[in-house]
């Protein structure tokens, strides 16, 4: 066991106290902390994650008192780390134990203001990733259980030394109450409220509560999840065995009994976050209880709905949260179990932004507006905006781990420091301090200082009477040194230890990354919705991009304004959600860190000095957002189907893809010395793009490289010396800005159909188009001169005996001799051919016999 001892109290700071109201402000300058305290023992289940049986653990827990305290008879406060029933990092987070930041800092503050504060750990060990809901709901009923057990542990442990040990902490064992952070708000909210093991598992009506049930109702198979027997008492008064079988051959104990004969009951109940496993626990009489929620909370539901798993992000067991809980106090007959304060009427700023933030007038009920902007929550993901960590050490531990959770934080949290965490722990503690104070009898309404701003304010001062006391300039009440920085996460030189803003933050610091109104940002979304993606394909040692990303738009200048969707390409479709970030992306540079304000979030971006991408996704499809400068890349084409393509790992700003182009000049009736092609893409320019006929059939043609995207054009001759016309609405053109011209939008290497000058169609084909000729062609739509021998009608069959000589038309009149010198035997019906009537005729005597 380790104790610490900080430093005396200076004349000051004695004088202050001396002003100062004890559990209203913070009388004490220092607080001694005993770290490690011995509160009891029992067995954990974690070792079952690594393969080995469980075993048992020690409960210790650090003790926070006030340096140079005289009193003996001191509220205690129990306080229990979030962390999600596992391991610190292993959870997926940088917090998760006793000695979190915040946990040291509201210990610390609570203790200044007199009370004893024990920040205790407990039991961890479930299995997020287990493969059905009512699997991960058994693991973390069972999780939770044992929690309850160790917090009620903790609480029979101090009122054991009280009766047993001479006070050694100088508690009152009648003032004991719980504050639970994040994963021991579920903790606090169920060991202040549970009555009994039957209240777990049975409702009001004692009818199972089924989502604590496992197998088939009316069968027997039907069980509860927690068993007593199997896990001991919710007070872990009694043991308990897990059967021979479960984890071998032998019973297995799974609870210790500890500190019997002694009360787990408590005065209070506090918690930041966290949940109510179910309402039926909650009943008149329990403790009272203040909560502070996030409303918009991920993880765990405002009001009730499912509690989802930080790690996984998979669906647990319908909880309720902090308004549900509180809308059921209220509708407790009267008193109910916040009537000791709720009968104070406090309308100090504390009490006041609560109701401005939405909690119905019911006094315990503070909402926590995180980050709002015209009432919406511009920073969702960050449920407990008082946490804060070592931002270098996390990256350590992420880069032995290959884990990314510093990143991923900082995205849920990217206000993230203790300038923010420390503002939150104010509005805790000053929404939180009056009403304890009530309700544990610790102060009364009276005269005292009522200047919000004084060292020594007293929230229950009903008239003031000249006892404010104020901090010196530059420093605060308890006499430490205010340090002054930018306090604005989105300037170049944001300073997450600063206390208050002194003006001086910067933005837009180009001194390693590019900037400026000469240097374009590329911006895109990544399209397979893989993290990093944009750092692979075997690109980026090369100085690459990998293809598979989004390059739709520009950000032009030095992020400052709003996206320019100037260039704009969509060649993967993601344009609309790209336009949709368009009037809301910022960049803040500096050095080589970049920030991003996009979608709602501030979002600190991950680069590898070339390339910037967001650590999460930033919609709902998982695609991520990505930047980089523009100058950074060799740019080119990295489509091999276009005609200039360079290399699959340059950044594809300049792909071209061959369209010919093809025009039938014989709808044409004037003279010409050139045909042309004029377009959007060769700024109109007349005849600075020829076509030409090689082989003298009149279709002229030309083949050009273009950029995805549509196109306008036209064809005219001798530059602009005669050009088509068009009529609005024909087929093949579009009307823009009162100018109505062909249109083809390029999505690849293509060859367009030949048209006819002025048309959308071919042109008719050329020959004959009188049939009174025999050179009539039947398919010709403009005569060319070739008609040159009248049809004449009659025999053309030499042998005939009608042949006609000047007959170029048979008309089936061949006459030919019985018998006679017929000198094709094969013509049966004699009509001078041998066609398909002469086979018919033989097929009619097929097989007849003869005489």
């Amino acid at each position: 066991m380790k104790k610490f001892l900080t430093l005396a109290l200076g004349f000051m700071a004695i004088c202050q106290m001396d002003a100062q109201v004890r559990y209203l402000n913070e009388v004490f300058t220092d607080v001694n902390v005993t770290t490690d305290v011995l509160y009891g023992q029992n067995v954990t289940v974690l070792p079952l994650l690594q393969g080995a049986p469980p075993s048992a653990q020690p409960l210790v827990c650090d003790i926070y008192e006030p340096a140079g305290d005289t009193e003996t008879d001191r509220p205690l406060m129990i306080y229990i780390h979030t962390g999600n029933f596992l391991p610190q990092y292993l959870n997926g987070s940088a917090v998760g134990t006793k000695s979190d930041s915040v946990a040291v800092e509201l210990c610390s503050r609570y203790a200044k203001m007199g009370y004893v504060v024990a920040s205790i750990d407990y039991r961890l060990g479930w299995n997020p990733t287990a493969a059905t809901q009512s699997e991960r709901t058994y693991q973390l009923i069972n999780a939770a259980y044992r929690g309850v057990q160790d917090a009620r542990t903790a609480v029979r442990f101090f009122r054991k030394s009280v009766a047993e040990s001479g006070d050694p902490y100088g508690i009152d064992a009648d003032k004991i109450g719980y504050l639970g952070e994040g994963t021991g708000g579920y903790v606090s909210y169920a060991a202040s409220t549970i009555s009994d093991y039957n209240d777990i598992i049975l409702d009001d009506n004692g009818l199972p509560i089924a989502k604590f049930w496992t197998g088939t109702p009316g069968e027997a198979d039907y069980i509860p999840m927690v068993i007593e027997a199997v896990n001991g008492d919710p007070e872990a008064i009694t043991d308990g065995y897990a059967p021979a079988g479960v984890f071998g051959p032998d019973p297995v104990q799974l609870c210790i009994a500890n500190h019997v004969g002694y009360s787990s009951e408590v005065s209070f109940q506090m918690n930041l976050g966290g949940a109510l496993g179910d309402l039926n626990w909650l009943d008149s009489g329990d403790p009272a209880m203040i909560s502070f929620q996030t409303p918009v909370d991920q993880f765990a539901p405002y009001t009730t709905g499912v509690l989802v798993v930080p790690t996984t992000g998979e669906n647990v067991v319908e909880v309720s949260g902090a308004y549900d809980i509180h809308a059921e106090i209220n509708a407790q007959a009267a008193p109910n179990n916040n009537a000791a304060f709720q009968a104070l009427g406090l309308s100090d700023v504390f009490s006041n932004q609560a109701v401005a933030n939405g909690n119905m007038g019911w006094d315990g009920l503070y909402p926590v507006k995180n980050d709002n902007v015209g009432g919406v929550a511009t920073q969702p993901f960050d449920g407990a905006p008082w946490q804060w960590w070592d931002v270098a050490y996390t990256e350590l531990v992420d880069a032995a781990n290959g884990t990314t959770i510093a990143q991923t934080q900082l995205t849920l949290n990217p206000n993230m420091g203790p300038l923010e965490g420390r503002a939150y722990c104010d509005t805790i503690v000053g929404y939180s301090a009056p009403r304890l104070a009530a309700l544990l009898d610790l102060a009364s309404a009276g005269p005292g200082c009522t200047d919000s701003d004084a060292c020594n304010y007293n929230t229950l001062a009903t008239s003031d009477d000249g006892s404010c006391t104020y901090a010196d300039a530059g420093y605060d009440c308890a006499g430490n040194a205010i340090a002054p920085g930018c306090t604005d996460p989105m300037a170049c030189n944001y300073d997450n230890t600063a206390q208050t803003d002194d003006g001086s933050c910067g933005y837009f610091d180009s001194s390693t990354v590019p900037t400026g109104t000469e240097t374009p940002w590329v911006v895109g979304l990544t399209v397979t919705g893989t993290a990093f993606e944009a750092f692979g394909a075997g690109c980026e040692a090369d100085g690459g991009v990998n293809p598979n990303v989004s390059i739709n738009g520009v950000i032009v200048g030095d992020g400052s304004a709003p996206l320019s969707m100037a260039g704009i390409q969509d060649p993967t479709g993601l344009l609309g959600e790209l336009a949709a970030l368009a009037s809301t992306v910022g960049f803040s540079i500096c050095g080589d860190n970049i920030t991003v304000a996009a979608l709602g979030n501030i979002i600190p971006m991950v680069g590898n000095g070339q390339f910037w991408i967001s650590p999460i996704p930033v919609n709902e499809d998982g695609q991520y957002l990505w930047a980089a400068p523009l100058g950074n890349f060799p740019v080119g084409c990295a489509d091999p189907a276009a005609n200039n393509f360079s290399s699959p790992c340059d950044l594809s700003l300049a792909c071209t893809y061959d369209v010919s182009f093809a025009v039938d000049m014989a709808g044409y009736d004037g003279s010409y010395g050139m045909v042309n092609l004029n377009g959007s893409f060769n700024g109109w320019c007349g005849d600075c793009t020829p076509m030409s006929d090689d082989d003298g059939d009149g279709v002229y043609e030309v083949t050009v490289a273009l950029p995805l995207g549509t196109i306008e054009y036209k064809f005219t001759v001798d530059g602009w010396t005669d050009q088509e016309n068009f009529t609005p609405g024909d087929a093949c053109t579009s009307t823009i800005d009162g100018f109505t011209n062909r249109t083809h939008d390029v999505a690849g290497s293509s060859a367009l159909d030949v048209v006819c000058w002025e048309s959308c169609e071919a042109c008719p084909t050329q020959g004959c188009t009188d049939p009174a000729f025999a050179e009539f062609d039947p398919y010709a739509g403009i005569d060319d001169g070739s008609c040159q021998n009248l049809v004449v009608a009659g025999c053309v069959y030499e042998a005939a005996t009608n042949f006609n000589p000047l007959a170029n038309d048979d008309d089936g009149s061949c006459e030919f001799e019985d018998g006679g010198n017929n000198d094709c035997p094969a013509d049966l019906d004699q009509d001078g051919t041998v066609a398909t009537a002469d086979l018919l005729l033989f097929l009619s005597g097929f097989g007849q016999s003869c005489n």
